[in-house]
């Protein structure tokens, strides 16, 4: 078994129609679904699973947080502009790209 992050352990029983109980320190939150993997040494992995609103499902898509990043690199490196109106940003837009 890995045990390399191991924080707390215990023992659980498998009840009848293969059903378990998690103790109320392993939960977290919110979270009412888990994720389960089994690893190749057999352990059998639980992972939390947030809920997102449908609405809010863009925000987590591969090309979002692609953006995202993006976005981060150049606040970061100082790719970024402040504009005192959005008059004065289009002003800046046209020019640029006149240039």
């Amino acid at each position: 078994m890995n045990t390399e992050r191991k924080m707390d352990e215990g023992v659980l029983t498998l009840r009848k129609r293969n059903q378990i109980t998690l103790p109320k320190k392993c939960l977290l939150g919110n979270v009412s679904q888990l994720k389960w993997v089994v690893q190749e040494d057999g352990t059998i992995l639980l992972i939390p699973l947030l809920s997102i609103p449908a609405d809010q499902a863009y925000f987590w898509t591969k090309r979002w947080q692609e953006g995202e990043g993006r976005a981060d690199e150049d606040i970061k490196a100082g790719r970024v502009y402040a504009y005192q109106s959005a008059q004065e940003m289009v002003r800046e837009m046209k020019k640029k790209r006149k240039l």
